[in-house]
């Protein structure tokens, strides 16, 4: 995909060219010339023609060196080489389900959780306004990925990516989490990886729904976990098993601390959103994707209760903004992953940051 010809051409004249071949989100890209991809691959220590994993029900490989490409006209850095292969190799995992959210008529989107200290190496934001539109680097990573995903598994609008309504945090929804101000562990941490690793997570959601807490009460907040959650919102088991569903609550500093001083650990409030997340029958079917899933209920009174959510292995919960306010926020239902990976660095990670340290 790198631009071959010596001379420069505009920006303008080569986003016009690669949006005709569906190459492009729409949005203008900076041409992907030799002299920038090679630069782009500074970044990294794989060979350029080394497969990082294959996308689409096609198995496309995506060489390091078609991601350099796909980072150059998203406007990344060098420097963001390792949060992109370790995303690359996320999407690749079949538990991530990405083939079913890059495709389905729900209109799914891309989410990402960037943990550890390449969040402030990177300056990806996790803190106020992380969620767009100025963090930078989490508009550009998840842009990136998104348009790498689009080339490689050939998924274009209206053909193998049908989405009816499309979904505006497609290639947008990456956030780093706000460890510092938590108090629980991070993400990663709690999912098995060293505090001293940098991961990426990847989760397929089609719904973000923000809320405040009337008060500041661990109850109120609890309440307003439940009540904010659609019954379009269903975790557990789909499909007869084939993938889980889960949901993620982004809880503000003030929601977090709040729960944390009523003597509860992130486990317990999982456990609570789960034990008390009850819905009408009748609810329960519009939060699924697969008919008769409720056989066993046949013949009951409308009112019956079933559960939202099947048990806290099915709930995320991420520390969000800091202070001032109390915003939180529900995003689901994930029909992928989530599944984490690992960052690996280039031996002269140091030395990278250091030069593109004002581009940051």
């Amino acid at each position: 995909m790198a631009h071959h010809h010596p001379r420069e051409d505009s920006i303008s004249t080569v986003s016009r060219s690669l949006y005709r071949q569906g190459l492009t989100d729409g949005l203008p890209v900076i041409p992907p010339t030799d002299e920038r991809v090679e630069e782009m691959l500074r970044g990294t220590d794989n060979p350029r023609d080394h497969i990082l994993g294959r996308l689409g029900n096609d198995d496309n490989p995506i060489t390091v060196e078609q991601l350099a490409s796909n980072a150059v006209m998203a406007g990344c850095l060098p420097t963001y080489m390792p949060v992109l292969e370790a995303g690359v190799r996320a999407l690749a995992d079949p538990d991530s389900n990405s083939i079913q959210f890059s495709v389905s008529t729900g209109g799914w989107a891309y989410q990402w959780l960037v943990n550890g200290s390449v969040r402030d190496a990177l300056d990806i934001g996790s803190e106020s306004g992380a969620f767009g539109p100025t963090a930078r680097a989490n508009r550009l990573i998840a842009r990136a990925l998104g348009i790498a995903y689009r080339n490689t598994a050939k998924i274009y609008p209206g053909e193998k990516d049908m989405g009816v309504m499309g979904n505006p945090f497609k290639f947008n929804l990456l956030v780093g989490e706000n460890e510092g101000d938590s108090p629980w562990k991070p993400y990663h941490v709690t999912n098995g990886f060293d505090e001293a690793e940098s991961t990426i997570s990847l989760s397929g959601p089609n719904s973000f729904i923000r809320w405040e807490p009337a008060e500041n009460d661990p109850e109120e907040v609890l309440r307003g976990m439940i009540e904010n959650t659609p019954p379009s919102m269903v975790g557990g088991e789909q499909q007869g098993g084939d993938f889980d569903q889960t949901i993620s609550y982004v809880l503000s500093t003030e929601s977090l601390e709040t729960l944390a001083a009523a003597g509860l650990s992130k486990r317990e409030v999982k456990e609570y959103i789960a034990e008390n997340s009850y819905i009408p029958v009748e609810e329960f079917q519009k939060g699924v994707l697969w008919d008769d899933a409720l056989d066993d209920y046949h013949d009951t009174v409308t009112s019956r209760q079933v559960p939202q959510i099947s048990g806290p292995e099915y709930i995320e919960v991420i520390a969000g903004v800091d202070h001032p306010g109390r915003f939180n926020a529900v995003i689901g239902p994930s029909i992928g992953g989530p599944v984490t990976k690992k960052l690996e660095f280039p031996d002269d990670w140091k030395t990278l940051l250091a030069e593109y340290a004002s581009e940051e």
